[in-house]
């Protein structure tokens, strides 16, 4: 894939509840789902501006680091600032990720579905358009792309979005973008893209704006697809999102009780931060014994688990010891059970 063909898939949830909103199009675990149309100004921007500033964020943020490379969340937070919230896709082989952010609550939630940008800069056009043909070139090649997205699909908490192709938004006007050292376009081999300001960028694709999520988890899934440029992309992304503060970080622990089992012990352990969170057990010569318990979303707070002393095929373990292993945002914790039959 072209690097100036560079689109970007995102995710999905939501915008500030203010005057300005429309009225209700799904409901999500009981709670309505407010879309503000298209033809609105949010914060005072239209839908195009917001996909311009959308893609000033994502080219503002070193690659190392970027949201688009980043397929579990870790990096969601970067460079958001102000009332909205931008999600990104993903720039993999796959097309695939899953991933588990924070969201502060209040936050509005910016993000296109399936979105492009073009430009002459990575690499330059071929053939080169005379200058004064370049922005009419430039919103050809977005048109064209949007022109060929054929599925859009997204739900959030398990209920659909409808309409997702009423949502088109661009080619939009020309725009800057300034760029840092190590950004995303010296990442697909254009070493010539320096640190500094570029111009011009035209941008467009499918956007949604809603308000924003209650407090607490919800999982947003969406797909899309198209065939530009001959290429058959599909794209599948889920969200887990927290919505709210994130707790005070504290030391990751883990303990067994009773220890040795007798005949079974409870684990504990507490997370500071929503996230994944996975236990296994070990033997001493370190063979997986029991995968005990894995889950892509678990809240921040204290946890239990039940060992009840068999393998993961229901077989009885031997007397000994033997090893947890608790893997969560925060880190991973090694302990040490026994077992006396």
């Amino acid at each position: 894939m072209k690097a100036s063909s560079r689109f970007a898939v995102l995710a999905l949830a939501v915008l500030l509840a203010c005057a300005l909103l429309a009225p209700s199009l799904a409901m999500a675990s009981g709670k309505p789902i407010v879309i503000l149309p298209p033809s609105s100004n949010p914060f005072g921007k239209t839908y195009q501006e917001w996909s311009d500033a959308w893609w000033r964020w994502a080219f503002s943020i070193p690659a190392s680091e970027n949201p688009l490379f980043d397929e579990t969340g870790e990096f969601a937070g970067q460079n958001q600032s102000g009332n909205v919230y931008f999600l990104a896709g993903v720039f993999n082989v796959s097309g695939a990720a899953e991933r588990t952010i924070t969201v502060p609550r209040g936050k509005a939630l910016f993000f296109p579905i399936l979105n492009a940008e073009w430009d002459n800069f990575c690499p330059p056009l071929d053939p080169q358009p005379a200058p004064e043909d370049l922005v009419n070139v430039l919103k050809s090649n977005v048109s064209s792309f949007i022109d060929a997205v054929d599925a859009l699909e997204c739900d959030l908490d398990g209920t659909q979005i409808p309409n997702l192709f009423d949502f088109r938004v661009g080619p939009g006007e020309p725009f800057s973008v300034t760029f840092p050292d190590n950004n995303i376009f010296q990442a697909f081999g254009c070493s010539g893209v320096t640190p500094g300001t570029y111009a011009p960028f035209v941008s467009g694709g499918y956007y949604v704006m809603l308000a924003p999520l209650r407090a607490g988890n919800h999982t947003l899934h969406f797909t899309g697809h198209t065939t530009f440029m001959g290429s058959d992309f599909t794209l599948d992304i889920t969200y887990h999102i927290f919505v709210g503060a994130q707790p005070q970080a504290v030391k990751l622990q883990a303990a067994v009780s009773p220890n040795p089992l007798n005949p079974q012990a409870k684990l504990r352990f507490t997370t500071a931060k929503a996230g994944p969170v996975r236990v296994d057990l070990y033997d001493l010569s370190g063979r997986l014994v029991r995968a005990l318990y894995e889950s892509p979303l678990v809240q921040a707070g204290p946890h239990e688990l039940i060992i009840d002393g068999r393998t993961s095929s229901g077989a009885s373990m031997a007397s000994g010891v033997y090893y947890y292993r608790v893997r969560t945002p925060e880190g991973t914790v090694l302990g040490r059970f026994a077992i006396v039959r």
